[in-house]
């Protein structure tokens, strides 16, 4: 049993040391006498991976961690960034007061390439290479060139000749320092730099470019494999090792001293979880109850099948139950009054409040609705009334897949008629007001086939339309229908070959993604008055060339 601060030690707070204040002598530090230093208390300790606990991961550095958490790619991502930006020697334990300068800019670098890149950031970075060891300093260059390829901007305020000579653009302040500089004595490339009489960087830096070598630096692309991604991939599955709670005993996970997402104890009654598990599962013919889930419970009839239900218990207060069953089983007025689930305010012995209604109808895609139903213990559930609503919502179910085997079109009706399947606007979210109409998306095909006679139009595809090239299998082009907001409409085009400002008449929110190999041009169209014709060809043409753009840089 863990205390409120997660297993810390309470008599040190997780410091593992006390601090001993004396006047006019420097602080003394002591070992905790109660957790040794390892700052967690004995019952956090006992857990172990590959052997090795909290505290001693803790201790280990970063190199050593790597090597520890092989098997776990989420953790060793975010451990290489740390090593690929020279912090390999940094313990994972030491304090963050205790890092100098650069190892800081350092850290938060290697927190920005753990996390998505927009593209859209400019860094600032400040001497980043001090206290950084020679052999360290390719590592950072190729963090800092990774992050311009992926469309950021790098500015960093540095002395050292070896981050000088591989920028793209040298801003020398000078000539000289303090009140004898302040003005721009030369900007460029390097090589202009080093050109430049009067430049003391470039007096410098004209010999260490002279001294070569150079070479042609690949350049980092999203999805590009790398030496991490190739040893992700050769990773191990970390639940061969390590299985999670609910993967070695689902059942006992969501019924025995079962806890919310956030790690509390859960106020639900896990027995209406049960009884209403083994009561569906007498009703019809379902695959075994998937319980290996952290926080999910699945049921649904065997093979590739829609699920019929979803029991979520996540929730420290309630369980939410989704049933789904084919639109119109139940009219809401009339199945609201046979459960009669109270709702919050009613219930005077929970501690907790609510007028909302604890039923709730939500309609989705392919002639299915789900109920959801949001339950606390049995005062919820009126057993006879429960159980014949979960018979009639199994009969209708299991009828619903009888039928779509018998007619695959009742299934995937885009298969059977592409063309009004998008031209209906089923494929947009019930939940959704559609906000443009069918004719759009018409006229929009009309305007690309008017650029170039003879394109492939692939109606097929549940949630898109697809533009293709004569006799090409890849497209070029693709219309999203089943957003409300408008149609979202992708162009595939050569890397590089196209700017922002030769797209932003396109449509709204027009942007540039990076892809692996090519760039995904977006923008969103909810009338064609939004769309510039003339621009659309322009950009159609460019996407078509096969232009492509490689780079030259100093080593």
């Amino acid at each position: 049993s863990f205390n409120r601060a997660g297993g810390r030690c309470e008599a040190c707070e997780g410091m593992g040391q006390r601090c001993i204040e004396m006047h006019f002598l420097p602080d003394v530090w002591i070992e905790c006498e109660s957790c040794g230093g390892s700052r967690y208390v004995p019952e956090t300790l006992e857990v172990l991976y590959r052997g090795k606990s909290i505290a001693d991961v803790l201790n280990m550095r970063v190199s050593e961690a790597l090597a520890h958490f092989e098997n776990v790619p989420k953790v060793c991502k975010m451990l290489q960034t740390l090593d690929d930006v020279g912090l390999g020697y940094v313990q994972l334990g030491q304090a963050a007061p205790t890092l100098s300068a650069g190892e800081a800019q350092r850290v938060k670098l290697a927190a920005e390439l753990g996390r998505p890149s927009t593209g859209k950031t400019v860094y600032l970075l400040d001497e980043p290479t001090t206290g950084l060891h020679f052999d360290d300093l390719g590592k950072l260059l190729g963090v800092l060139h990774r992050l311009v390829d992926l469309g950021n901007t790098c500015i960093c305020v540095e002395h050292n000749l070896d981050v000088v000579k591989t920028a793209d653009w040298v801003i020398d302040l000078g000539p000289e320092a303090g009140e004898a500089g302040g003005l721009i004595v030369v900007e460029g490339t390097p090589e202009e730099v080093a050109r430049t009489k009067g430049s003391h960087t470039g007096t410098a830096l004209a010999p260490v470019l002279l001294a070569g070598p150079t070479e042609e630096r690949q350049m980092h692309r999203p999805g590009q494999p790398d030496l991490r991604d190739l040893t992700s991939a050769a990773m191990l599955d970390p639940g061969e090792d390590v299985p999670m709670p609910w993967e070695r005993d689902g059942l006992a996970w969501h019924t025995v001293d079962h806890v919310d997402s956030k790690g509390q104890p859960v106020e639900w009654d896990t027995d209406v979880l049960v009884w209403l598990v083994e009561n569906v599962a007498s009703l019809g013919s379902f695959e075994p109850t998937d319980w290996n889930h952290r926080t999910r419970i699945e049921i649904k009839a065997h093979g590739s099948k829609p699920w019929f239900s979803h029991i979520l218990t996540g929730g420290k207060d309630l369980m939410e139950v989704a049933i789904r069953v084919p639109e119109g089983t139940f009219k809401p007025t009339d199945l609201r009054r046979r459960l009669a689930i109270k709702t919050l305010d009613e219930r005077a012995d929970l501690p907790i409040y609510g007028h909302w209604n604890r039923m709730r109808r939500r309609a989705v895609t392919g002639g299915w609705e789900e109920w959801r139903l949001y339950l606390r213990d049995f005062r919820d559930v009126s057993r006879r009334a429960f159980r014949s609503f979960l018979k009639t919502a199994v009969a209708a179910y299991a009828q619903k897949l009888a039928e779509t085997e018998a007619d695959p079109a009742l299934a995937q009706p885009w298969t059977a008629d592409g063309r009004a399947w998008h031209l209906s606007q089923n494929s947009v979210a019930k939940c959704q007001v559609a906000r443009w109409k069918p004719t759009l998306l018409l006229a929009l095909i009309g305007r690309f086939k008017a650029i170039e006679p003879g394109l492939e139009v692939d109606w097929g595809t549940k949630t898109a339309v697809l533009i293709a090239l004569p006799g090409k299998k890849r497209w070029i082009a693709k219309i999203v229908t089943n957003i409300g907001r408008g149609l979202r409409v992708e162009l595939r085009a050569p890397t590089g070959a196209l700017t922002p400002t030769r797209i932003e008449r396109l449509g709204q929110d027009t942007e540039i993604k990076t892809q692996d190999g090519y760039d995904r041009i977006v923008f969103w169209i909810r009338s064609l008055g939004a769309n510039d014709s003339k621009q659309l060809a322009d950009v159609w043409r460019r996407c078509t060339s096969s232009t492509a753009e490689q780079r030259l840089q100093t080593a």
